[in-house]
């Protein structure tokens, strides 16, 4: 093959491979110390486009020794006008016999979870996303990491009026 055609071909590989467009992206460390209750992750962003859909995106790293099927946690968004509207949500881990959902690599288990798609703000400014353990135990071992993505989406479609 003619290297200027396996170049050209490469490119447009690269060219057709969208990457995921974050306007927010943070990570919140538990390495080396337990996930202790009242102990929130708090991420802040800023929108500043009302006109799109945005995807709300968690991703957790804990141990293959984790003791739970699942991790219960209270979301809490902070809205630009100081509103407040929470959330308890159960995040299931694994099956009942034990196997992982998680991507698991070494001792270490990533899982990825899409908390809402299209999502809509409706006003601009800043927002803040609370997330606190909601466990029975105020100390939850083998969570290593907790990041938060916003990614944007399409515009939205105009209403007619």
């Amino acid at each position: 093959m003619r290297p200027a055609l396996f170049i050209g071909i490469l490119a447009s590989l690269f060219v057709s491979c969208d990457p995921p467009d974050y306007i927010f992206e943070e990570s919140r460390s538990f390495i080396g110390q337990p996930w202790v209750y009242p102990d929130s992750a708090v991420y802040r962003f800023n929108i500043k486009d009302t006109t799109r859909y945005y995807n709300l995106l968690l991703e957790l790293d804990h141990g293959r020794n984790y003791p739970y099927e699942n991790l219960y946690v209270r979301f809490e968004t902070v809205f630009p006008d100081a509103s407040v509207k929470s959330d308890v949500v159960s995040i299931s881990l694994a099956d009942e016999t034990g196997a992982w959902y998680s991507d698991c690599r070494g001792r270490t288990c990533t899982f990825y979870l899409t908390l809402q798609e299209q999502a809509i703000f409706s006003n601009t400014g800043e927002y803040q996303i609370k997330v606190k353990p909601w466990m029975r135990s105020d100390t939850i071992e083998d969570v290593y990491r907790l990041a938060f993505r916003v990614e944007r989406g399409d515009k939205r479609p105009k209403i007619k009026q």
